[in-house]
C-alpha cells in the first residue's frame, strides 16, 4: 500500500457542465397558464479535470471539448506530472 510506504496518493476527477440549461418550470398567477419556450438544442459544455493531493487542489484544466483518452493523456503528461512534488 502506498500510504504505508509514505508515498502520497493523488485523486483525480473529471466533471462537466452545460453553459445554458433550459428551464423546464415557470411561474404564473393562480389559475393562469405558464407559457414559454425552451431550446432543447442548447450548445456549449465545459469539462474540468483536477487532482487532489492531500488537501491541495492542483493541475486544474478547463476543456471546451469532450474528454477522450488523448485529452486525458495530454492533461496527465503536460499539467499533472510537472506539478507533482518529487517523491
Amino acid at each position: 500500500c502506498y500510504k504505508k510506504q509514505g508515498k502520497p496518493v493523488v485523486y483525480l476527477d473529471e466533471s462537466g457542465f452545460a453553459h445554458d440549461r433550459p428551464r423546464t418550470h415557470g411561474y404564473a398567477a393562480r389559475g393562469q397558464r405558464c407559457w414559454g419556450t425552451q431550446d432543447g438544442q442548447a450548445k456549449g459544455r465545459t469539462n474540468v479535470i483536477g487532482a487532489l493531493l492531500g488537501t491541495v487542489l492542483m493541475a486544474v484544466g478547463l476543456f471546451f471539448c469532450s474528454i477522450n483518452s488523448d485529452v486525458f493523456y495530454a492533461w496527465v503528461t503536460q499539467r499533472l506530472l510537472p506539478t507533482l512534488p518529487p517523491h
